[in-house]
């Protein structure tokens, strides 16, 4: 979507137009010569320039960063960071989901151990997500792959998005039996084990909107950084 430019729709007159868009009628026909000549001569499809400066870059994000403890979003703009929010990854001590490998036989796990850790990210069902670079791509609306209003399980809350593992990631898969990263809700469980989980469901709509927006300013993918100790 170019927002320097609006398509007329059946109905639309320039006043109208103008109106909408919160612009002059004069500063529309000053960028559109042709209805400079003749303001009636305007139909549905046609595309009129509505500015000379265009802001598309305003919505885009130029990465996401997860240091261990802050997703932080940063913008296209002078790549600015824009959001902060609350995450984990990793099983802290005591945590349900521990428990239960436990229980079930994983032997090199202990439970007070602490695999939010970054030095156990090569732990499998259990430590962070790995150190490296990650893509999200971007689609309309941005629907959740996987969520509990899906049938997903607690576990995933408001819901989340599946990572695109870079080189790194993927020899931790093939060699560690590490697969489907996602950014997604905490959902109320206590650590999330080769994910990114947002503490708080609402921070999670947040990120939605960013990225809708973002896509509906032709961005189709997100770089997603795992970068630990050094954050933002």
């Amino acid at each position: 979507m170019d927002n320097t430019t609006y398509t007329v729709k059946k109905g639309d007159t320039l006043t109208g137009i103008a109106k909408k868009l919160n612009i002059t009628t004069a500063k529309i026909q000053a960028l559109n010569p042709p209805v400079m000549k003749n303001p009636n001569i305007i139909y549905p499809g046609m595309i009129l320039k509505i500015s000379d400066k265009p802001n598309i870059k305003e919505n885009r994000i130029s990465r996401l960063v997860f240091d261990g403890n802050f997703l932080y979003v940063h913008s296209v703009e002078n790549n600015k960071m824009i959001y902060k929010f609350n995450a984990i990854s990793g099983l802290p001590p005591k945590a349900p989901h521990l428990a239960e490998l436990i229980k079930k036989g994983r032997k090199d796990l202990k439970i007070d151990t602490d695999y939010t850790n970054s030095k156990h990210q090569d732990v499998s069902e259990a430590g962070p997500i790995q150190e490296d670079d990650y893509t999200l791509k971007l689609k309309p609306n941005m629907p959740y792959d996987k969520s509990k209003a899906k049938g997903d399980g607690a576990g995933w809350g408001e819901g989340g998005w599946i990572l695109t593992e870079h080189f790194w990631a993927k020899a931790g898969n093939y060699f560690g039996g590490r697969f489907g990263f996602f950014i997604h809700h905490d959902g109320g469980a206590r650590g999330t084990s080769g994910c990114i989980g947002l503490k708080y469901a609402n921070d999670m709509k947040k990120l939605k909107a960013i990225l809708i927006k973002a896509y509906a300013n032709e961005q189709k993918t997100v770089l997603v950084q795992v970068r630990y100790n050094n954050g933002k």
